[in-house]
């Protein structure tokens, strides 16, 4: 970058030591003011030469900033869909907490389009004294709270609703 500057300055002060010598030359009379309108157009191709090179070398400035907006733009979406998911599952389990159980965690499966829930995974705390078996008839009684809210709230299916203890 420095010798592509320092080359730029030699080719300046040469076209302005060339441009005053040629100027010097020419006779004085109504040919000498077109020859300083060339001098002039001259200096100025030779200063901004730098930057017409740069403009002819094809960046393609529109791929790179589209490029860098579609990765922007995925990211965003996809941290959006995230916040997405965290906010429904955030309220699946203050749902179930208002209900008196203690909920490790949540977990839901949407469809592609993040429209409908496809499966929600529930870990529920379990009390030592209030310990209640997969296979226990019971369960259905026990937990029928639970899969009363997210059908009534969250519109999904029993059969897409797991709930494990722990």
């Amino acid at each position: 970058m420095i010798l592509k500057i320092r080359q730029w300055c030699e080719e300046l002060i040469i076209a302005i030591v060339l441009c005053i010598i040629i100027e010097s030359l020419i006779p004085n009379g109504n040919n000498k003011k077109y020859a300083k309108v060339i001098i002039g157009i001259y200096i100025i191709f030779v200063t901004l030469n730098p930057i017409l090179e740069i403009l002819n070398y094809d960046f393609e400035f529109n791929q790179i900033f589209e490029q860098e907006f579609e990765e922007v733009n995925s990211n965003l979406n996809y941290d959006m869909k995230d916040i997405y998911i965290l906010g429904i599952e955030g309220s699946i389990k203050q749902d179930i907490e208002g209900l008196g159980y203690q909920v490790e965690e949540v977990g839901i499966l949407l469809d592609i389009n993040y429209e409908n829930i496809e499966k929600i995974e529930i870990e529920i705390l379990q009390d030592k004294n209030n310990q209640t078996n997969l296979k226990n008839e019971n369960f259905d009684k026990n937990y029928q709270d639970i899969f009363e809210i997210l059908k009534q709230n969250y519109l999904v299916n029993e059969d897409k609703i797991l709930l494990s203890f722990k």
